[in-house]
């Protein structure tokens, strides 16, 4: 996602699809760089946000008494901003980084922010890292998994896993903000923005299963790995937005009419029609309800390919 650009206001915005979620963050900025490349928000408590706006992403950190946890450090070049964000605000050594999910473009530069932190990820983070033998990502130190806590100098920070869903891997954090408690879910909740495209390493079944168990938290806010925060309710909304594409999915297949076919040639331009036809059947019952965020008009009818092979297949 990092070739998406969107403006200040439109990050910050909180998209409302109900009155529910109508409360919106306010950013308390208190640092940007002078090329206005990052900025860091307040959010009380000792947690902050680092946005990198060049490459629409934004990363919790969390000052201790006398220590810094960090989160995803995206890249090399990126790294060394978001050292310079921290440091903006505060003389505390970053002394733990978190690694969110095994996805390249979260994860590279750790030995850049800051290269004797300990790293927290993941069993399946670790699993991914040496599969693939990535020489530029810094190994775990310390694995962690559902239910386990992290502590940095009289801060906790709760670690959560629901399971597959973006990627085998991704742990959800949540602590206490001066806003109130946030679940941190990168890359699995976006606030106000269609899912991303095709659902890239996405398992959907168990996507829908972890959004179920985030929801069972009953946080006040949550933040994506590249907007937010917004009101706790975007999990119940992404959720919705799952189980709605499956019915429309279902409804429209019910619905198309697959023409005849005379030849191999004919079978696959013809199932790519009725294919096309399905999806384009479900994305139109679920614009009146979706189609004000952000991306539906060019994410959705590629979620739905996706969405609908999962259908097909049961995974």
């Amino acid at each position: 996602m990092n070739s998406i650009r969107l403006s200040l206001v439109a990050l910050l915005c909180v998209v409302a699809s109900s009155i529910a979620d109508a409360q919106q963050y306010m950013a308390k900025e208190v640092a940007r760089s002078d090329d206005n490349s990052w900025s860091v928000e307040d959010v009380g408590e000792g947690v902050y946000l680092f946005r990198w706006w060049p490459g629409f992403y934004v990363s919790p950190f969390v000052v201790g008494d006398d220590a810094v946890l960090a989160v995803d450090p995206v890249s090399r070049d990126v790294a060394s901003l978001y050292r310079a964000a921290i440091a903006s605000v505060t003389d505390a050594p970053i002394t733990k980084i978190v690694y969110s999910h095994d996805h390249r473009d979260h994860i590279v530069g750790a030995d850049v922010l800051s290269p004797d932190a300990e790293i927290y990820a993941h069993p399946g983070t670790l699993a991914s890292l040496e599969r693939r033998g990535d020489p530029d990502i810094p190994k775990p130190d310390v694995l962690v998994d559902n239910g386990d806590s992290i502590n940095i100098s009289g801060r906790t920070v709760g670690v959560h896993y629901f399971g597959p869903n973006h990627g085998d891997s991704n742990i959800a954090l949540s602590f206490e903000t001066g806003l109130g408690s946030m679940l941190v879910f990168v890359d699995t909740l976006e606030i106000g923005i269609v899912p991303y495209r095709t659902l890239p390493d996405t398992n959907v079944q168990g996507y829908i299963a972890s959004l179920r168990g985030a929801a069972a938290l009953d946080v006040d806010w949550v933040l994506g790995g590249h907007s937010g925060p917004g009101p706790g309710v975007w999990i119940d909304n992404y959720l919705n937005y799952f189980l709605d594409m499956e019915r429309a999915l279902i409804k429209a297949e019910a619905e198309t009419v697959e023409p005849p076919s005379e030849s191999v040639e004919d079978v696959i331009a013809q199932g790519e029609r009725y294919t096309d036809a399905v999806i384009a059947r479900a994305i139109d019952e679920l614009r009146p309800t979706y189609g004000h965020w952000r991306g539906f008009e060019a994410w959705a009818p590629l979620n739905a390919q996706t969405v609908r092979m999962y259908i097909i297949t049961g995974n």
